[in-house]
C-alpha cells in the first residue's frame, strides 16, 4: 500500500468517524433535552432545540477533530471514540449542573459511545440507511414535544367576548416572578431595588404582608387565575396542569367584555400548563427559549465561552411586544385585560443586562458563571459544602437584587407605555409576585422546595385613581388569592356563577377589616422529579420544614405559623420572636398547635379543601341555583345534558 493510499484511508476513516461521533453526541444530548421537556410538561421550544442541534454538531466536530489523530494508533477505530468521549466528559464536567451526580455528566458520553458503535457497524453494512436515520432522528426528536402537546387534552376557553360598560377601565396585571418582599425597597430593604413600585405605592394601595399560596409558578398562577388554593384547583407539582373545570380570571374578563392579552417569557404561562385558557391573544415570548438556557448542556457551553450570551430572560422582548401592541391599538378600542409576567429575578441569576448584573457587585464573568452554575445546581439537589456556601452566598444576593431591580425597571416600562398612550389613569394596575425566593436562608436557594417566609411573602401594589386612595398602606396580612375578586370589585364586574368558586374575597377593605384577604394559606405538593434529586432526609440546613418530599400546608394566624407535612408531622413557629423560623415550638406549645389545627380544619371544611394526604380528585364547582346552572350551560361550562 502506498503512502498516499495510507493517508487517503486515514482521512476517510477519520472524516467518517468525526462526523459519526458528532451526530451520535448530538442525538444523545438532543434526546436528553427533549426528554426533560416532556418530563416537565414544557411547551415545545422548537427554535431553541433546532439551534442546539447546529451548535452540538459543531462542538462534536471540534472534539472529533481533536481526537482524530488517534485513528493512526493501533486499534484506532476503538481509541478514537474513547478519546472523543473523554474530551466530551471534560467539557460536561466544566458545565455540570451538579458535579456530585457523576451519572448526569458522564452518562451522555457513555450513551454516545453506544450510539456511535451501533451506527458504525450499521454504516459498514448499509451506509445510506444510517445517513437517512441520522437525518430523520433530529426531526423526530424535535417533533415529540409538538406531538405530545397536540395529544394533550388541553381545555379550550368556553366563553365568548361580552359587552363591557362604556368607559370601562383597562386591567393591567403584572407578575414580578420570583420577587420576595424582603428584597424590595418599598418594604424597607436598604438597597433601592424598587423605585417603580415606590411610585405606584405613592399613587395607590400597598399591602405590607401579602402572602403567596404556593412556592412556584404553576400553582401560584393557577391560584391567581382561579381565586382558589392549589389543593382545590389541582394545579400542582403532582398534576402539572390546570384543567378546564374552574373558570379563569381571563375567561371572566372576556365574558364581561374585556379583550384579553398575555405577554410572558415564562414557559409556564402557556397552553401546556393550562394557564393561558381565556387569553384571546398570547405573545408566546417564551418560545425563544431565552429563560431556559441553563437547562441545556450546549447553551451552558456557549455561555461559558461567552459566545452568543443573552443578557435577560425575555423581558426586553416582552416590552417590545407590548409596545408594538399599544402602538397598533385603535384609540376607540374597548377595554383590555393585559397580563404580564417578568422572569428576570428568577435563576439563572447572572443572566441580566450589565448595568443590573453589576448594580451591587463587580465580580468577573467567570466567577459569576461559577456562582450561577452552583446556584442552579442547588435547585436540583446539589448539596453545598461550607466553603461553597461562603463562596456563593453574597454574590447570589447581589445578583438576585440586581434581578429585582431590573424587574422593577421593566414594570416601569409597561407603566410608561400605558401612560404615554394616555390610558394609565383609566387602568387598574395590579403589581405583585407569584412567589418569592430563598437566597441562602436555611442553606437553601431557589423556590419550589422551601415553604419559608422568604418564599411566601411577596410585594402587592394596586393603583387605580378612580377606585383606590393614594398612599394607603395595609398592615393586615392578605392572601394574593384575593386579587382576582379585587379586580372584579374595582372593574365593577359581577362574575355571577363564573366566580362562585372564589375562595378569598376582595382585599380592598383589608386596611380596616382584619378578616379581609383571609385565610393566609400556602400549599406545596411534591415535585417528584425534583425530590428524587435530593438525598434521603435532606432538609437544607436546620429547617426540617424544607424536606423536598411530601406535601406541605402552611397556615398563618397572627404571629403563629403552623406547618403541616404529610410525612414529618406538624411544626409551629412564632414569626415575631423567630422570624428566621429556626425554633420549632410544636412540642412546647401543644395548646397553640391544637387551636390552630382546629381553626385550619374549620377553614378546610368551609373552603372544601382536601386533607393534606388525600388522593387528588377533580375540583368541583360549588352548589348552584337553577339560574346559575343554566347560565353556565349557555357559556359551555356545563354539558347540555346536565340537569339543573
Amino acid at each position: 500500500m502506498t503512502n498516499d493510499e495510507t493517508n487517503a484511508d486515514f482521512a476517510k476513516r477519520a472524516a467518517t468517524g468525526v462526523l459519526g461521533y458528532a451526530v451520535a453526541i448530538t442525538l444523545v444530548h438532543l434526546g436528553q433535552g427533549i426528554g426533560l421537556l416532556l418530563a416537565l410538561g414544557q411547551p415545545p421550544l422548537t427554535g431553541m432545540a433546532a439551534w442546539s442541534i447546529v451548535m452540538e454538531l459543531l462542538l462534536g466536530l471540534l472534539i472529533g477533530l481533536i481526537a482524530a489523530p488517534l485513528y493512526k494508533a493501533p486499534r484506532g477505530d476503538w481509541l478514537f471514540p474513547l478519546g472523543a468521549a473523554f474530551l466530551m466528559i471534560v467539557v460536561e464536567r466544566i458545565v455540570a449542573v451538579d458535579p456530585s451526580k457523576i451519572q448526569m455528566w458522564v452518562g451522555p458520553s457513555f450513551a454516545s459511545l453506544i450510539v456511535f458503535s451501533i451506527g458504525r457497524a450499521l454504516y459498514r453494512w448499509k451506509a445510506p440507511s444510517v445517513v437517512a436515520v441520522s437525518l430523520f432522528m433530529p426531526v423526530f426528536l424535535i417533533s415529540l414535544p409538538i406531538i405530545a402537546e397536540a395529544l394533550r387534552d388541553e381545555p379550550e376557553s368556553k366563553v365568548q367576548l361580552g359587552e363591557a360598560p362604556a368607559d370601562a377601565p383597562d386591567v393591567l396585571m403584572i407578575v414580578m416572578d420570583t420577587v420576595r418582599s424582603q428584597s424590595c425597597s418599598i418594604y424597607g430593604y436598604e438597597r433601592d431595588t424598587t423605585p417603580t413600585l415606590a411610585r405606584l405605592a405613592e399613587e395607590g394601595m400597598t399591602f405590607d404582608d401579602a402572602y403567596a399560596p404556593a412556592t412556584w409558578s404553576l400553582p401560584a398562577h393557577a391560584a391567581l387565575f382561579t381565586g382558589t388554593f392549589p389543593s382545590y384547583n389541582n394545579a400542582n407539582g403532582e398534576t402539572r396542569f390546570l384543567d378546564g373545570t374552574l373558570p379563569t380570571l381571563a375567561e371572566v374578563m372576556v365574558a364581561s367584555g374585556w379583550e384579553s392579552y398575555a405577554f410572558s417569557a415564562n414557559p409556564h404561562i402557556s397552553d401546556s400548563f393550562g394557564l393561558t385558557r381565556g387569553f384571546i391573544h398570547n405573545d408566546k415570548a417564551w418560545a425563544a427559549g431565552t429563560s431556559a438556557r441553563n437547562f441545556s448542556f450546549i447553551y451552558r457551553v456557549v455561555d461559558a465561552l461567552g459566545l452568543g450570551t443573552v443578557d435577560d430572560k425575555g423581558g426586553a422582548q416582552v416590552i417590545g411586544n407590548i409596545e408594538q401592541w399599544m402602538a397598533e391599538r385603535p384609540k376607540d378600542d374597548g377595554p383590555a385585560f393585559v397580563f404580564v409576567n417578568f422572569l428576570e429575578a428568577h435563576f439563572p441569576f447572572a443572566q441580566l443586562p450589565k448595568a443590573y448584573r453589576e448594580a451591587y457587585q463587580s465580580a468577573d464573568k467567570n466567577t459569576l458563571r461559577e456562582v450561577d452554575q452552583i446556584a442552579f445546581g442547588v435547585q436540583f439537589g446539589r448539596q453545598l459544602t461550607d466553603d461553597e456556601m461562603t463562596f456563593v452566598h453574597q454574590p447570589l444576593i447581589d445578583l438576585y437584587d440586581g434581578g429585582v431591580k431590573y424587574t422593577d425597571f421593566l414594570v416601569g416600562e409597561v407603566v410608561r407605555i400605558f401612560e404615554e398612550a394616555g390610558r394609565l389613569d383609566n387602568t387598574i394596575v395590579v403589581v405583585l409576585a407569584d412567589h418569592g425566593e430563598v437566597v441562602g436562608e436555611h442553606g437553601a436557594f431557589g423556590h419550589v422546595t422551601p415553604v419559608l417566609e422568604q418564599d411566601q411573602r411577596v410585594p402587592l401594589v394596586i393603583r387605580y385613581p378612580k377606585g383606590v386612595d393614594a398612599g394607603v398602606r395595609v398592615a393586615n396580612g392578605v392572601s394574593t388569592v384575593g386579587t382576582m375578586d379585587t379586580i372584579f370589585e374595582l372593574a365593577d364586574i359581577d362574575p355571577g356563577p363564573l366566580g362562585a368558586h372564589i375562595q378569598v374575597a376582595s382585599l380592598l377593605d383589608a386596611e380596616s377589616n382584619i378578616n379581609a384577604g383571609k385565610p393566609l394559606l400556602a400549599e406545596r405538593f411534591e415535585e417528584e422529579m425534583l425530590a428524587s434529586r435530593f438525598p434521603p432526609g435532606a432538609a437544607n440546613g436546620t429547617g426540617e420544614q424544607v424536606n423536598p418530599r411530601g406535601r406541605y400546608r402552611v397556615f398563618r394566624d397572627g404571629p403563629w405559623k403552623l406547618v403541616q407535612h404529610s410525612e414529618d408531622g406538624t411544626f409551629l413557629f412564632n414569626l415575631e420572636d423567630d422570624p428566621g423560623e429556626f425554633s420549632d415550638l410544636a412540642g412546647s406549645r401543644p395548646s397553640v398547635v391544637d387551636r390552630l389545627v382546629e381553626d385550619l380544619d374549620a377553614i378546610r371544611d368551609e373552603l372544601r379543601l382536601p386533607e393534606l394526604d388525600a388522593e387528588i380528585t377533580p375540583p368541583e364547582m360549588p352548589e348552584m341555583t337553577k339560574e346559575e346552572c343554566e347560565s353556565l350551560k349557555k357559556l359551555g361550562y356545563l354539558d347540555d345534558s346536565t340537569e339543573c
